[in-house]
């Protein structure tokens, strides 16, 4: 026997109060004097032993009135498969039922998921009228969808019937709270608490004992979906997908790092990788991977010609179809708007370069002379290449759109223009101190070092055995220079760097050391200087480029290239092609828009109202650790759930015992208070029935 409200019980000291009235209503006889005859004292002696036995009598009823009252209120259940004593008590169920990504997994019993449906189907069965259930999912807490209990069996069975996998997950402890805080509303004094998932050893979040509370529930069943090993079926899984690629241009390779795992007992070969754009498959490799083992895989396709680039790496299916796919976020620029400031010998060799950039498109490149500059608009341009130094107003006028993000610049040194008015510009444009290196009589100044890893250079030089950083970079004859002492150092030589980085508000500036002309040294002739040139004004026009990568239910800003900050709206387009309108938020003086928290896994892309081309792109996957098919066992669950609910007796259910055989045979119990009320009620029925005989024999 057990009771629903034992706290109830201490009502029990009431009944010791029609005792304590009876001791005091004990009134002593008196002794009359009579007459001798024995006839009289006979009678006496008959009536106060009648009165005495009513009197102990009306003792026990009221005494039984109050202890089968307070005994109905503290409600005892005994279980009980006697139809006379009522049947199964009236429950408040809670199904926690795991529809994470790796629920999506083949084993002996067939698909995971499935199968966890149809054990709360059958938990569901088992429930009778008056029963009320609350069904909490992993898509349910991702939504913060509004839970509770409801006694509508039949709406609740239509949901699992038409519930579908969640793109993300939840922790197990986050689903306990959620299932502790509907518990606390329950109506029924009967509470029953089942776990159903795979227990992936990434959702045992580490407890926090110093919050723990005990949880409202009578029963709480495990139902284990996994056997709580690696799966033994053969499966492979993305890890993740990375663009090593930083700079991006039409028609050009993009590399993809792709990191593959095999969750399986047994070796993988000529298993087969395949990369998508949209849905044309540009891309695939055939690899080879032990059992337990992880590879990160290189896959290249080029570019499209512009736009957002939705690429999905994908593998064959196996017993795990929702990490099979990962996807990954770019956008194509389209040639940039240029403008080169100069004279035509100084922009000699730079227009050259930019002529030849492209294969597909090339850049709208219009050179303007330095005393007309006043009258040109840098907004209307993505880079301003600057071959002469800018005189004062010109450099107001260019330190205005750099600190509001509207250009970037590119920005050389200059042979014609004396080294105090290059140190002037320098210092009002935020690049540092310029060091003259004057003219060697004997011998050339020689680059030092170079920033392989900066997305200007990356990929670009390839590196022979040896410590040599730049064993293949063609370094000028350079006779005179004016580095920089200040921003990033991309290229270092002997006093400062060949060229630098610089920020200016929100904009980007890239000095060179050099003039792009032969006065100062053979740099327009080397092979160096096409390549800093051309991927110099592809880097400084390219802004939001590589898409970020967030995962489902994670909180997503997109920042807005500044170039575009100043536009009111924009469209949002999902990964179903959909697209809505949305407003920029102005956080910090940056422009975001705010995507929320994803539910679904694709290309999210931002695109320009005005300009109709994408200026920002994220890339939306399911949580990583959900590729790692690892389970806890049945005892470390057990300890863990155990903990969270404050309550040791957990059960698991046997994979061999139907869930609903236990369920229904752990539920057949009775409640007595219906039989304690009506002996209440008897009891006080028969103290009046007594109560009134005392009164009318004592008249």
């Amino acid at each position: 026997m057990q009771f629903f409200n034992p706290l109830m019980l201490l009502g029990l000291v009431a009944a010791a109060i029609p005792i304590l009235l009876h001791l005091l209503n004990l009134r002593k006889l008196r002794t009359i004097e009579f007459s001798t005859l024995r006839f009289l004292q006979q009678i006496e002696r008959t009536q106060v032993r009648r009165l005495k036995l009513q009197q102990w009598l009306l003792l026990v009823l009221r005494t039984l009135l109050v202890v089968l009252a307070v005994l109905a209120f503290a409600r005892p259940v005994v279980r009980t498969s006697l139809p006379v004593l009522g049947g199964q008590v009236r429950s408040s169920v809670v199904i926690v039922l795991d529809n994470s990504p790796s629920m999506d997994t083949q084993d002996e019993r067939g698909n995971r998921f499935q199968w966890a449906i149809r054990q709360a189907e059958q938990i569901l069965s088992s429930l009778k009228s008056g029963d009320e259930v609350a069904l909490i999912t992993s898509s349910g807490v991702l939504q913060s969808k509004s839970l509770g209990f409801t006694t509508a069996l039949g709406a609740v069975r239509e949901e699992l019937q038409s519930l579908p996998l969640a793109y993300g997950s939840v922790s197990l402890r986050d689903m306990l709270d959620a299932a502790r805080s509907v518990l606390a509303t329950a109506q029924n004094a009967h509470r029953e608490l089942y776990v159903i998932s795979d227990f992936q050893t990434s959702m045992l979040a580490p407890r926090e004992d110093s919050l723990k509370q005990i949880m409202p529930v009578e029963r709480v069943i495990i139902v284990p979906a996994s056997s709580g090993s690696n799966l033994g079926q053969f499966d492979l899984g993305i890890d993740s997908v990375g663009i090593v690629t930083r700079l991006i241009e039409p028609g050009k390779p993009i590399e993809f790092a792709v990191r593959i795992r095999n969750n399986a007992s047994s070796d993988a070969r000529g298993s087969v990788v395949r990369l998508r754009f949209g849905s044309e498959q540009v891309a695939q490799r055939a690899f080879d991977l032990p059992a337990g083992q992880v590879r990160t895989l290189a896959l290249v396709a080029p570019a499209p010609p512009g736009g957002a680039v939705a690429a999905q790496v994908e593998l064959e299916a196996d017993a795990c179809e929702s990490n099979n796919v990962r996807y990954a976020a770019c956008i194509v620029p389209h040639m940039p708007r240029i403008v080169v400031v100069g004279t035509p010998k100084t922009a000699m060799y730079v227009e050259a370069v930019l002529s030849a950039l492209g294969e597909r498109q090339s850049p709208v490149v219009e050179r303007v002379a330095p005393e007309r500059l006043g009258s040109v608009q840098l907004d209307g341009y993505d880079v301003a290449v600057f071959t002469t130094t800018p005189g004062p107003s010109a450099v107001e006028q260019l330190r205005a759109s750099l600190a509001a993000g509207r250009v970037n610049a590119l920005i050389f040194a200059d042979a014609g223009t004396p080294i105090e008015e290059q140190q002037r510009m320098a210092r009002a444009l935020g690049i540092g101190s310029l060091e003259q290196l004057p003219r060697k009589e004997n011998g050339v100044w020689e680059l030092r070092s170079l920033d392989e890893q900066h997305p200007l250079f990356a990929g670009v030089f390839r590196r022979e055995e040896g410590p040599a950083a730049l064993a293949q970079v063609e370094s000028p004859g350079i006779q005179q220079a004016l580095p920089s002492t200040g921003g990033v150092a991309l290229i270092s030589m002997e006093r400062g760097a060949f060229l630098s980085e610089h920020t200016l508000g929100s904009g980007r500036i890239l000095y060179c050391a050099l003039p792009p002309t032969l006065e100062w040294s053979t740099f327009p002739t080397t092979g160096l200087f096409p390549v800093l040139v051309g991927r110099a004004v592809l880097y400084l026009a390219a802004q939001g480029t590589i898409g970020v990568d967030v995962t489902v239910g994670e909180r997503c800003q997109l920042e807005i290239p500044s170039r575009f900050a100043g536009e009111s709206a924009f469209r949002l387009r999902d990964p179903a092609g959909s697209a809505s309108a949305v407003e920029p938020l102005r956080i910090a003086g940056r422009s975001v828009v705010d995507l929320g928290r994803p539910l679904v896994p694709g290309m999210f892309t931002v695109e320009s109202v005005a300009q109709r081309e994408a200026v920002a792109a994220t890339a939306v996957n399911i949580p990583a650790e959900e590729a790692l098919l690892h389970f806890a066992d049945a005892n470390r669950v057990t300890e863990y759930i155990s903990a969270v609910v404050g309550k040791k007796d957990v059960e698991i259910a046997e994979p061999e015992t139907p869930i609903g055989q236990l369920v229904a045979r752990q539920r057949q119990q009775a409640e007595l208070w219906p039989w304690l009320i009506g002996g209440a009620l008897l009891a006080a029925a028969a103290e009046m029935i007594v109560a009134a005989r005392i009164a009318r024999r004592s008249s």
